[in-house]
């Protein structure tokens, strides 16, 4: 099976059911330096909640590369002015 969503979507979407998205974005913004330590958290967590639709492995792969950082921002402040 393939999914079609990003994995920015995959996690503007968890955390919008969690009601976290604005302070999210706010926490990715103020910690902009230490997010690669943050992906190396989120790779630490990943075992704990498995391998199928595993939100700390797209956080993780989302936090290690810029450009996809920027979509997750982006995401993320959309779907906080909806």
């Amino acid at each position: 099976m393939i999914r079609k969503d990003s994995s920015a979507d995959r996690v503007v979407s968890w955390w919008h059911r969690a009601g976290l998205n604005g302070p999210a974005a706010f926490l990715l913004e103020a910690v902009g330096p230490l997010l690669p330590l943050g992906a190396q958290v989120a790779f630490l967590l990943e075992p704990l909640f498995g391998r199928v639709e595993n939100p700390f492995s797209d956080l993780a792969q989302l936090l290690e590369d810029p450009s996809q950082l920027s979509v997750l921002m982006e995401n993320l402040r959309a779907e906080g002015e909806r």
